[in-house]
């Protein structure tokens, strides 16, 4: 249902596609990203978000100082295996269970902080992509623009996921590795000082020789990562984009199955899965060639990482310089040092699958944001009626391309009446249903409704989400069951009036004739002002369509209703008519007979309704527009 308010509201198209801009950098995904989601730092949300978020960065700090520590210990500990010292040794063990509980207790913090933040989070970004998609109807707007972003629901749903969680453990991970490097560059420097070559070599001495190694080593390593890996984040994108490619081929299956089955048409179907599926299948192949060709780096830097230090500092050892705690003090800490400077090359992997995720986050967002553009030479117009009537000024609708679909419209309805629209209208008539309903952006001219108008489309089959009736009849959930169980009984779906509250499927359940009725009967629970009806009662015979569009006129006497096609009872229902014809593709109004012959009800039908009322047909004027004469107000 359309609630219209009372400021103009201008249906704006998105921009032409020669306008698109080119594929973002990495770093603009980042960015863009990154003003996004900022805002869960910011207003009503700020005070959650920075408690969890100082409560995790105290939790890293901690447990790198308890690393530090636990490194410490084992210095002091193997100091005194190789000193023989039996007092000092039982001591450092009966320390070492401290430590244990330590480490642990850090570990359950930065767990639960970290998953409580990504949680709210994750929380904050969906729900406002969601409103974005919902609100103001976008989710059917941004379809009907030709730039709806693919699945978007897969974005809202799992790529938020996919960019927000793995964005909290890459600032764990960095601000550990920053403060690793800080913390164990000073272990190396203390234990490991300087190495003085032989004379042969000409006696020279490298200072901090173990901090110089490891930096070095991590730059190598890293650039190698970069260089092999720089392909990565494409690919991973294009893995995912085909990945939601199949899932869709998979849901149209199900959402289609009656279509598909009566047509037999599976087999085409399953050969669409198998190229989906191929398509994805090479994605995921040339993936794998290029992981294939990073873990060539990763795993010999895997096996060289532990050794490296411990060949690096065997001279001083040997020498009697150093310590065999010495040893193993500088080996875990130049371990600790290049996994810290590594932390891209470790993660390398979930950084091309974050920025694929948030890719495809900010494509749905700008898409959204792209929904305010317009070109400002063409726009309708949906403004408030200051006295009450339904009217279309001038109104031409085009598609998308431009081509027009229904040319020069002028209708003025006045509250109560019933106005058929009949003829060629072909795709007009879906674009006229929905620029009154505010929802097709192509076309200019101006719609007046009015003010503060309940517009409600009843279509030729109402979706009826999976859940119970009650929640189908009363969206807002604010009346009584006697009142739907009401609504049901005299919309003919007495057998539904004990059921409100079943769960079903009830679009499996319902015969066509009956979700028609049910339509019906929801359509005059939301209490609407003007009323759509889309082929409504197609399904039905002309004597019940009458009776239940007699039902929805005595419910709702001052309502505009605009009967769309050639449904069961629409031409014996309407007080006004009007005729369209197509010349060129383009539907126009056409002249028609203009008698009015309504002259009140048929004696047939009594006082409630249309069913067997006389028609008042809108006369048409000689420049096309419809004349509204004051006897034809209901």
């Amino acid at each position: 249902m359309f609630a219209f308010g009372g400021n103009p509201l201008v249906l704006k198209p998105v921009d032409a596609p020669g306008m698109e801009p080119r594929l973002p950098t990495d770093r603009q995904v980042a960015r863009g990203f990154a003003r996004l989601t900022g805002g869960f730092w910011r207003g009503a949300t700020a005070r959650t978000a920075w408690f969890w978020t100082l409560a995790l960065a105290a939790s890293v700090i901690f447990s790198v100082f308890v690393n530090v520590t636990v490194n410490r210990w084992n210095g002091w500990f193997f100091d005194t295996l190789e000193k023989k010292d039996t007092e000092g040794a039982l001591i450092a063990m009966a320390v070492f269970p401290v430590l244990a509980i330590t480490v642990a207790g850090v570990g359950v913090g930065i767990l639960v902080t970290r998953e409580t933040l990504q949680v709210h989070w994750r929380k904050w970004v969906m729900a406002k992509l969601a409103d974005g998609w919902v609100g103001e109807r976008r989710f059917y707007r941004l379809s009907l623009s030709g730039y709806e972003p693919a699945n978007p629901e897969y974005r809202i749903a799992d790529d938020v996921r996919w960019a927000t969680e793995p964005l909290v453990d890459f600032a764990i991970g960095l601000l550990s590795a920053l403060i690793t490097i800080i913390m164990f560059i000073e272990i190396l420097w203390e234990i490991g000082g300087g190495l003085t070559l032989p004379q042969s070599f000409g006696g020279v001495t490298i200072p901090a020789y173990l901090v110089l190694a490891a930096i070095v080593y991590a730059v190598l390593v890293s650039g190698l990562i970069t260089i092999v890996g720089r392909h990565l984040p494409r690919l991973a994108a294009a893995r995912n984009e085909g990945e939601a490619r199949l899932r869709f081929s998979l849901m149209r299956i199900r959402d289609h199955g009656e279509a598909i089955a009566l047509a037999r048409a599976e087999t085409g179907e399953r050969r669409a899965v198998a190229r989906t599926y191929d398509n994805l299948a090479q994605r995921w192949l040339a993936m794998i060639r290029w992981r294939g060709r990073l873990t060539w780096i990763t795993n010999g830097s895997s096996a060289l990482v532990p050794v490296v230090p411990l060949l690096l500092a065997a001279p001083k050892y040997l020498s009697g310089d150093m310590s065999l705690g010495g040893v193993v003090q500088v080996a875990a800490a130049f371990v600790a040092v290049q996994n810290a400077f590594n932390w891209v090359l470790d993660n390398f992997m979930r950084i091309a699958e974050w920025l694929a995720a948030a890719r495809r986050v900010n494509e749905l967002a700008d898409a959204l944001e792209r929904l305010g553009t317009s070109r400002p030479d063409d726009h309708l117009t949906v403004m408030p009626s200051p006295d009450g009537m339904l009217r279309l000024a001038e109104v031409t609708l085009t598609d998308r391309g431009g081509r027009n679909l229904v040319a020069d419209l002028d209708i003025t309805a006045p509250p109560g009446a019933t106005l058929h629209v009949s003829g060629e209208l072909g795709l007009g008539k879906a674009a006229l249903i929905q620029a009154v309903a505010g929802l097709w952006p192509w076309g200019r001219g101006e719609i007046a409704l009015p003010a503060q108008a309940q517009v409600t489309v009843v279509p030729h089959s109402l979706h009826l989400s999976e859940g119970s009736l009650r929640a189908i009849l009363d969206t807002a959930q604010s009346l009584s069951t006697e009142r739907l169980a009401d609504a049901l009984r005299r919309y003919g779906l007495s057998s539904l009036a004990q059921r409100l509250d079943e769960h079903n499927d009830w679009d499996k359940a319902l015969a066509t004739g009956d979700r028609q009725r049910l339509a019906l009967a929801r359509a005059e629970l939301e209490a609407p002002d003007v009323l759509l009806l889309d082929e409504a009662t197609s399904a039905l015979e002309v004597d019940a369509a009458l009776d239940l569009i007699a039902e929805l006129r005595a419910a709702r006497p001052d309502a505009i209703m605009l009967l769309m096609g050639q449904s069961a009872g629409f031409a014996e229902a309407a007080s006004h008519r009007l005729l369209m014809k197509r010349a060129g593709g383009v539907a126009r109004m056409a002249a028609h007979d203009a008698n009015s012959r309504a002259h009140g009800p048929h004696p047939e039908e009594g006082s409630h309704g249309p069913s067997r009322r006389g028609k008042t047909e809108l006369p048409i004027g000689p420049d096309g527009a419809a004349i509204t004469h004051g006897a034809d107000r209901c």
